[in-house]
């Protein structure tokens, strides 16, 4: 089974940043949204993984405790996703407080009562939580992991290339077109890279160009 997780394409992470950010939005939704309906076509889990955080502090990390900086606040506009993201069928939305859509999220489980070991992720920001669910992917063993490429976004087009670079040299990821991800069912990248996790240097060369 394979399932498409879209991270954190709520409000203020679109909303809020540099005019050169900004203006890979649109590109990043219509990405997005082409990979959604997709898995939706295919019956496939769709994740919607969204950072909220309580009112409180209960929830804040480190930093925000210690600058008295909350964002992503429970309720707030800032918080909700965005409103030009596709809502699918059978989508299943996943609160997170921290980077990895892993942590504290009940996700493992999810991904395991549904046999699902090939994770496709894309969404913002390609150097924090979109690369840091990767690094967990992987972690938790799970077989194939798959860098929406189109999909996905960075806060800054320098930080999110050095993500892109750790996660090629030490976990044999790299990003991948929508056309490539769509044009493959489960098991197929598995059977022609053997028991790699990832994505091995023949299927680099051969089925899945990078993306530049």
């Amino acid at each position: 089974m394979r399932a498409l997780l879209v991270i954190d394409l709520q409000r203020w992470f679109l909303e809020v940043g540099s005019a050169e950010k900004k203006s890979r939005v649109s590109v990043l939704l219509q990405k997005t949204n082409e990979l959604i309906r997709h898995f939706e076509a295919q019956g496939w889990p769709i994740f919607k993984i969204q950072t909220v955080h309580k009112a409180d502090k209960s929830t804040w990390n480190i930093w925000a405790l210690d600058h008295d900086v909350g964002r992503l606040i429970e309720g707030t506009s800032e918080a909700e996703y965005s409103p030009e993201v596709y809502v699918a069928r059978h989508e299943e939305v996943v609160t997170k407080t921290r980077l990895s859509a892993f942590l504290r999220t009940g996700l493992e489980e999810k991904f395991i009562a549904l046999s699902c070991q090939e994770v496709v992720i894309c969404g913002y920001s390609r150097d924090n939580c979109v690369g840091q669910t990767a690094i967990d992917a992987y972690e938790h063993d799970f077989r194939v992991i798959l860098l929406a490429g189109e999909a996905m976004l960075g806060t800054k087009p320098e930080y999110g290339q050095l993500m892109l670079a750790s996660l090629q040299r030490r976990f044999g990821m790299i990003p991948v077109s929508n056309q490539a991800i769509m044009g493959t069912a489960p098991g197929w990248l598995k059977a022609q890279t053997g028991n790699i996790r990832g994505v091995s240097q023949t299927h680099r060369k051969k089925k899945a160009p990078a993306l530049q």
